[in-house]
């Protein structure tokens, strides 16, 4: 998404128009090449008159007259091949062209003519060829300069395309739409002292003319110079007050400036000016969300949302606010959304993947990570991922095809190597859980589900001081680890230790409670923030 061209533009941007026109074959005047045949003179002249009032059959029959009376004149083929262009005949109008130019190899006017063809086919290669032999014939041709930066800037030469727009606009005295698009074709060829200095030129010639400095500053927002762009939509602003478009685009300008404060401002008054620009919110959204400020963020959100529910990057972002605030199933939803609107995004139903699995609902979690996977096989942790979601499910084999996918490409995967010594320990298979879950805690001794683990196969195993010192490492690397104190509590009753067994056993009563507590408050909060997103926004607030 563009944020510079997204919305309806209230200021007209009529004066580009005359750089297409110059790209178009002009309706064009006969030469008077043929002047020692009387008779195919006329037929020319007829044929221009014809032409000039759009009469383009009846000056199909004059011109073909006058290739019977002048066989080896170029121009009534070229002629005729305007004609044909002008009654969508394209074949006729390549023919004619050709065989003006096999006539006549240095016929200027014909190699020009079918390069714009060509162009207008989009046969870029075949456009540049007939161009550039037209400018070796002809240098002062500017229709062929300008052409030839058109056929060049698609093929991304933008120096190239930059130098024959500077050409084309000087030979039509500084032509000020073939300027606008030197200065788009420079700046993209980091030309930016030679493209600046020319936006500049054109600022200055017509200081009140809010139009042209409006697409100005698009143009040069749209390339990246925020500054000279901010400081040009300021300038519209004050030719043009209270202009919706123009202070969206000011406050777009002075975000990518990171001028956050400046930015509220302006795309607060376009939306308090122009309530239906979505963008305005979006932006909005944008801003609250980079100062950490979900609440205000997922409110712009919902408001953007409203008024373009079909937009899924706004759904997305909708997603990630709630996401950030712990609202997994609201989350979930906008996800959901933003997948269903651009089913190719595997960031999408990455991030419908991770909502649904936070909200512990493992079977969607796994289809989100599938379609994930097949959209992206390359996603990090995707395989992982998938397993997990079987093993929580209790679906063992997948879990353990999938943690072994995901070792065979990544060996050092710490967590999928934790995990599938997880399925061994589950499965009774201490000797290989062992090798397992030794393996990922030396690649990650901090890793505390594979120290814990670790521990529980020596517990199994009756190797007790192995166990006891694996779950006191546990609990150093996460002392709230409930699992871990419960198995030290029996661990240490059955070594004859009370103490130490009586200490484990209240840690572990204590933090049950205080679980018990957190999931009382996080439903209690839960419930509220679903009451209050059913209360949110509607398209008319």
């Amino acid at each position: 998404m563009n944020p510079f061209r997204d919305i309806g533009l209230a200021i007209a941007m009529t004066f580009l128009t005359r750089a297409a026109v110059l790209g178009q074959q002009t309706k064009p005047t006969p030469k008077t090449s043929v002047k020692a045949n009387a008779g195919a003179e006329k037929a020319l002249q007829e044929a221009g008159s014809l032409i000039q009032r759009g009469e383009f059959q009846e000056a199909e029959t004059e011109l073909k007259k006058a290739v019977k009376l002048a066989p080896r004149s170029p121009v009534p083929h070229n002629l005729l091949g305007y004609i044909y262009e002008q009654l969508q005949r394209p074949a006729q109008a390549e023919a004619q062209y050709e065989e003006a130019i096999r006539l006549d190899p240095k016929f200027s006017p014909a190699h020009g003519n079918l390069g714009n063809l060509f162009l207008q086919q989009h046969k870029l290669g075949p456009a540049r060829r007939e161009l550039e032999r037209a400018i070796q014939l002809d240098p002062n041709n500017a229709r062929a300069h300008y052409n030839l930066g058109m056929t060049l800037a698609p093929l991304k030469e933008y120096s190239g395309a930059a130098d024959q727009f500077d050409i084309a606009r000087k030979l039509q005295g500084n032509d000020q739409a073939i300027s606008f698009l030197y200065l788009r074709a420079a700046l993209k060829a980091d030309r930016i002292d030679a493209a600046l200095a020319t936006a500049d030129e054109l600022a200055k010639a017509d200081p009140q003319n809010a139009a042209l400095l409006f697409n100005l500053a698009l143009v040069l927002a749209e390339e990246g110079q925020y500054d000279r762009a901010a400081a040009l939509f300021s300038q519209v602003n004050q030719l043009r007050p209270k202009t919706p478009e123009v202070l969206y685009n000011l406050g777009v300008a002075y975000h990518n400036l990171k001028r956050l404060d400046e930015a509220a401002r302006f795309l607060a008054e376009a939306a308090d000016l122009k309530p239906e620009i979505a963008e305005a919110h979006f932006r909005l959204g944008l801003i609250a969300s980079e100062r950490q400020d979900h609440e205000n963020a997922t409110l712009e959100f919902q408001h953007a949302t409203a008024r373009a529910p079909d937009r899924p990057q706004y759904n997305y972002v909708l997603g990630r606010e709630e996401f950030a605030m712990g609202n997994w199933e609201l989350a979930a939803l906008s996800y959901q959304r933003a997948a269903e609107l651009d089913p190719s995004q595997a960031l999408f139903e990455l991030s419908l993947g991770n909502a649904l699995f936070r909200a512990e609902n493992y079977a969607g979690a796994a289809s989100a990570f599938e379609k994930t996977a097949k959209l992206d096989p390359k996603t990090e942790d995707i395989e992982y991922l998938i397993g997990y979601c079987a093993r929580a499910q209790g679906q063992l084999d997948q879990a353990r095809k999938h943690f072994e996918m995901q070792l065979r490409t990544d060996p050092k995967h710490v967590r999928a190597r934790a995990g599938l010594g997880f399925l061994f320990l589950e499965q009774g298979d201490l000797q290989g859980a062992q090798k397992e879950l030794e393996e990922a805690v030396a690649l990650d001794p901090e890793n505390v589900d594979a120290v814990s683990d670790l521990a529980m196969t020596y517990a199994r195993e009756k190797q007790a001081e192995k166990a006891m010192r694996y779950f006191e490492r546990a609990l150093q690397l996460s002392p709230d680890n409930t699992q871990a104190h419960y198995q030290l509590f029996l661990l240490y009753t059955r070594n004859n230790r009370p103490e130490k067994a009586k200490a484990e056993l209240e840690v572990f009563h204590r933090l049950e409670e205080m679980d018990k507590m957190v999931r009382r408050e996080e439903s209690l909060l839960t419930k509220a923030r679903k009451e209050k997103a059913d209360q949110s926004v509607s398209p008319q607030s």
